[in-house]
């Protein structure tokens, strides 16, 4: 499957999506999240057909243009950090620049905030559009740190550079809240982190020491989306159930989950019922199987919608696809599908 041309899906969004008289996308996504009863469920299906109810913002000069790069090739991002181009979403990080934490108070870090109002004229259209204006954040905490320092680093510096590690985390904490205030200020609705804490089946580290380290730098960042009257947003793949309730705690408005069945939807909705907005695909491993068929997907949606009971929690659901369905091999045909699937189990209006 073919990239998409982004620039053209990005105007795709604007398109106004069925709203009852009088609202906008923007109150239908609010009212999910608050648990207020939306007339329908939101959605963001970005590839056939693009349909949504959320439109992204950010820094439209976070990352070096890839667009002449061959598979193979090197360049160093804005971060310090040399990477092997792969082609794809991820390439590989060939340099890390802190792996040695005595060297962070002394290495830059890249300013975001000017390519985020660059973005103003944008956000301007997607407001005229009645889209929930979502900002992405520039910095991804914990993604940004497994580069700069390693896997390997970043696992053990809670034992053999503990300090470092408040340091660093202190650091991208400030960058991320410095960001948090200028999407405020350009009249965002919510803010999001694409930060994957979950393995297959279990999160990448103790959960004792994700509470002791990275909660309450978290817990920051969440705290200052509020104070701006902002929902936090966290894409977090992987098996992250023991995580919930500290995300939980913390004040986390919407989870992002690709893969659900991982966790499970029963125990999804025990731990988040009435408590948090999820924001979940069909299972981006389960979906692309070549066992599953197309009843499969019709009865997985159907009984995810069920399950997640929107109606007994006044909200709390919001459906997507998978926004880069060529790293999956996710056909066109199964995208309008799931499209088709979850428009007949209440994304459509009543």
């Amino acid at each position: 499957m073919k990239k998409g041309n982004f620039a053209l899906e990005m105007f795709r969004e604007l398109k106004k999506m069925p709203c009852p008289g009088g609202m906008l996308s923007r109150d239908i996504v609010r009212q999910a999240i608050e648990f207020k009863d939306p007339p329908r469920i939101p959605y963001s299906f970005v590839y056939n057909p693009p349909a949504t109810d959320i439109a992204f913002t950010g820094s439209i000069d976070q990352a070096p243009t890839k667009r002449k790069l061959k598979f193979g090739d090197r360049y160093v991002d804005s971060w310090g950090v040399t990477w092997e181009f792969s082609g794809r979403a991820w390439d590989h990080a060939l340099d890390h620049p802190l792996a040695d934490l005595t060297r962070v108070e002394n290495h830059r870090f890249p300013d975001f905030t000017h390519g985020i109002r660059q973005a103003a004229w944008y956000n301007n259209l997607a407001r005229k559009a009645g889209k929930y204006l979502l900002g992405l954040n520039p910095i991804m905490m914990f993604e940004t740190m497994r580069s700069l320092m390693g896997f390997e680093e970043l696992m053990m510096a809670p034992y053999t550079q503990p300090d470092g590690l408040h340091k660093l985390l202190g650091r991208l904490t400030d960058e991320t809240i410095r960001s948090i205030e200028v999407f405020a200020s350009v009249g965002v609705d919510g803010f999001m982190t694409l930060e994957d804490w979950g393995l297959q089946n279990s999160l990448q580290m103790k959960i004792g020491t994700f509470r002791k380290f990275y909660k309450p730098y978290y817990a920051r960042m969440v705290a200052a989306c509020h104070k701006h009257g902002l929902h936090f947003f966290w894409h977090n793949c992987g098996y992250i159930l023991d995580m919930l309730p500290d995300m939980l705690e913390i004040g986390v408005d919407v989870v992002q989950l690709d893969q659900p069945r991982l966790m499970g939807h029963e125990d999804l909705i025990r731990t988040l019922g009435g408590k948090m907005c999820m924001w979940n695909t069909v299972d981006i491993q389960w979906s692309v199987a070549g066992n599953v068929t197309e009843q499969d997907i019709r009865t997985e949606v159907a009984e995810m919608v069920q399950i997640y009971a929107v109606r007994k929690y006044h909200g709390g659901f919001i459906a997507k696809h998978y926004p880069s369905p060529w790293d999956i091999e996710l056909s066109v045909k199964r995208q309008r599908l799931i499209y088709r699937s979850f428009m007949e189990n209440g994304c459509a209006l009543p």
